[in-house]
């Protein structure tokens, strides 16, 4: 009896990565909580009960609560409105930030973990020099050269995050290089870049999976980081870290103002670290649940 239950739980199918990323609560909600604010920042047009820049002098700084539920600012500007395209623009600054860093720091890491040699002595060096200065401190700079904006926010976070991804990528691809398959393939003739796509990137893809959702996490706090100091988005435009330095000076009289873009700020980093250790954990082929 032990033996052929043994062999029926050898014989059971893993479980799909859909299952393995869901299987707890805790990933339930931190997952609903993400696509819900994701929906949001998408549906902003529709779910907007005003124009998010429509000034009403008459009613500035109004307490939440009859025809604006989470009040006014000091232009009078409905709050809820605000909200919703505040999070879009920092959903697409994430977004945009996280994929200029897969574009760069995933083949530079490649490159540099499969090559080896002298490419992989400059690669890592200029790496380590990415790594060196602080993500936002960098980002500042190339703001004060280029000067505040989107745009330049984004380049700005992507040249911050760059390293990060790149390093994590060629750690992984060193241990990947070593292993059994790849030397086979490599003795057999089969061209380096088959290796590559065939057999290393797919071993790649469960750690970048992991290292992108940190970065998009931390890319919208450093989004919002830049735009309280007034580099990031620029005014009237809304982002959660606008809407936070605005509601900063009036934290006596509004302390709405910055209370709401505070309070999605940290759910939303908090369900996105959440979601990154799902995925981490979906991801690797050791754990079957």
């Amino acid at each position: 009896m032990a033996v052929s239950d043994t062999v029926e739980a050898v014989a059971a199918p893993r479980p799909s990565f859909l299952r393995r990323l869901l299987s707890s609560t805790g990933q339930r909600i931190a997952w609903a909580i993400v696509a819900l604010l994701v929906l949001a920042a998408v549906a902003a047009p529709l779910l907007a009960p005003y124009e998010p820049n429509a000034q009403d002098l008459r009613n500035t700084l109004q307490p939440p609560g009859g025809g604006h539920v989470l009040g006014t600012d000091d232009f009078g500007r409905d709050q809820l409105s605000r909200l919703f395209y505040a999070l879009r623009s920092s959903l697409f600054i994430g977004l945009a930030t996280t994929a200029g860093v897969a574009l760069i720091g995933l083949p530079v890491g490649l490159l540099a973990g499969y090559a080896r040699g002298a490419l992989d002595v400059v690669v890592a060096r200029v790496i380590d020099v990415g790594l060196a200065l602080p993500s936002l401190v960098l980002a500042l700079g190339l703001i004060a050269a280029m000067g505040a904006g989107m745009q330049s926010t984004i380049i700005a976070l992507v040249a911050g995050y760059g390293a990060y991804l790149a390093r994590v990528v060629r750690s992984v691809v060193l241990q990947v290089r070593q292993e059994e398959y790849v030397e086979s393939a490599r003795v057999t003739g089969v061209r380096p870049w088959r290796i590559v796509l065939r057999h290393v990137l797919p071993n790649v893809l469960g750690a970048t999976t992991v290292q992108l959702t940190l970065i998009f996490a931390f890319a919208i706090v450093g989004e919002a980081g830049l735009s309280f100091v007034g580099l990031g988005v620029q005014p009237p435009s809304a982002s959660l870290g606008n809407m936070l330095a605005e509601g900063a000076n009036y934290t006596l009289e509004a302390p709405a103002l910055a209370v709401a873009p505070g309070v999605v700020i940290a759910v939303l980093l908090m369900a996105l670290l959440f979601a990154g250790d799902g995925l981490r954990d979906a991801a690797d082929p050791r754990r079957s649940r």
